[in-house]
């Protein structure tokens, strides 16, 4: 296998602990050697010979052991009905919450399930294992039915924010973002008018994804569309089923699973399809990556064009 190493020598005024590293786990067995080291070497952080030894014999065992698998294409999860006296009461409060219908964009039907982890397939590659940690020690034990529909059905008064600083920079009219929340994003547009002074302003939402687990059936492929960490974390933590909005759509752009750095539909619908439980196996590579923050950038300036 090609060395994991950059090839350029090393510039004296860099260390070996630039730029500070975060582990990740990633489902590298279901790309390929090559395809595998590619995206190792491109995090930029320099390995020592220990380290590139070992994460050569990690893809190894992970390539292998992917190409033994097979029979995933017809897997379905088992479904149940939620259990808890209270789900009634949560589902028609979930319901109300504007941000509820942002689900139900491009979807045939939806419902409310518990669904069986094992057997849900997962097109996104990667976990933080820091924020797996953080989220084992508030995960629910098998049995805490309320404490479970919490962690996975949160409503809007349950969920923990995030702090985003923000900044002005009144010279380039930049307004600046930056938090820890690697789920936080540009939402949408705002416009109005100051009561005041009669200006108009014009801007943009921003926040975290919706907090709700989903689930999305695409041609009898159950894949999990929201909540990959809490997912895992449950799997861990000894969970067989876990309660999500199931949904359902024609469409595979819908699902979620289209967008950049996710599995390829050929591999999602084949019989080596990635699953939850994947993991927690040999297909799964722990590596260094730099340790990453979001900032969210808005520029605003006025031109003159001819018309």
């Amino acid at each position: 296998m090609e060395s994991l190493r950059k090839l350029d020598k090393p510039r004296s005024d860099f260390t070996l602990d630039w730029p500070k590293r975060s582990k990740w786990k990633s489902l590298l067995g279901f790309l390929g050697r090559d395809q595998a080291t590619t995206i190792i070497k491109s995090q930029g952080i320099r390995l020592d010979d220990k380290e590139e030894q070992d994460l050569v014999e990690q893809i190894n065992k992970a390539v292998n052991y992917v190409n033994s698998l097979s029979g995933r294409k017809n897997l379905k999860p088992e479904r149940k009905e939620i259990p808890s006296p209270s789900w009634p009461a949560r589902e028609a409060k979930l319901r109300a919450e504007p941000t509820f219908q942002e689900h139900l964009i491009g979807m045939d039907e939806h419902s409310f399930a518990m669904v069986e982890i094992a057997k849900i397939h997962a097109f996104q590659p990667n976990l933080n294992p820091d924020y797996i940690e953080r989220l084992r020690k508030t995960a629910p034990k098998p049995g805490q039915d309320q404490e479970l529909l919490q962690f996975c059905l949160p409503l809007k008064t349950e969920v923990a924010r995030t702090p985003a600083l923000g900044g002005f920079n009144p010279n380039t009219n930049t307004f600046t973002l930056t938090s820890e929340n690697l789920d936080l994003r540009i939402l949408g547009q705002v416009q109005g008018e100051d009561p005041n002074t009669g200006r108009s302003f014009f801007g943009f939402q921003y926040g975290g994804g919706l907090p709700q687990i989903s689930v999305v059936e695409y041609k009898g492929l159950y894949m999990i569309k929201n909540g990959y960490h809490r997912a895992y974390a449950l799997h861990e933590a000894g969970h067989k089923f876990l309660p999500c909005i199931l949904l359902k759509t024609d469409q595979y752009s819908s699902t979620g699973a289209a967008g950049p750095g996710f599995f390829n539909i050929d591999l999602m619908l084949s019989d080596k399809s990635p699953l939850i439980p994947d993991f927690d196996s040999p297909a799964a590579v722990v590596y260094p990556r730099p340790l990453i923050r979001v900032i969210a950038s808005i520029h605003a300036e006025v031109q003159v064009i001819p018309v």
